[in-house]
């Protein structure tokens, strides 16, 4: 599931970039026809490319928000939590082994 997802996310991208290709191809051939001057064809294009760029970041986002929504309904954890809970086992087992090695440093009360 996680797969497919990530394969849709993908095949956005590559058509938002094959549509920013062909768009820059129409616009670049008016300006070669002369109907319309190369500052507004670049003008055009800059501001599509803006678009094209908030709409992938968008839909990047829109993916990651429903991955992480599947992946929790699975119940996997995600790679930031697993490595937060080595971090605290990593923590707990220095305070353990500071405190074993105390306990084999410290006399034996006597009875």
């Amino acid at each position: 599931m996680v797969d497919a997802l990530r394969k849709l996310l993908l095949a956005g991208l590559g058509t938002l970039d094959l549509t920013e290709e062909k768009v820059k191809a129409v616009f670049n051939d008016l300006v070669a026809r002369g109907e319309m001057s190369e500052k507004d064809a670049k003008e055009v294009i800059s501001s599509w490319s803006k678009r094209a760029a908030e709409q992938r970041g968008r839909l990047q986002e829109d993916v990651e928000k429903a991955v992480n929504r599947a992946l929790s309904a699975v119940g996997i954890a995600r790679q930031t939590e697993i490595d937060a809970l080595k971090a605290k086992i990593d923590e707990l087992e220095a305070k353990l082994g500071a405190r074993v090695v105390e306990a084999a440093e410290s006399p034996e009360p006597e009875a």
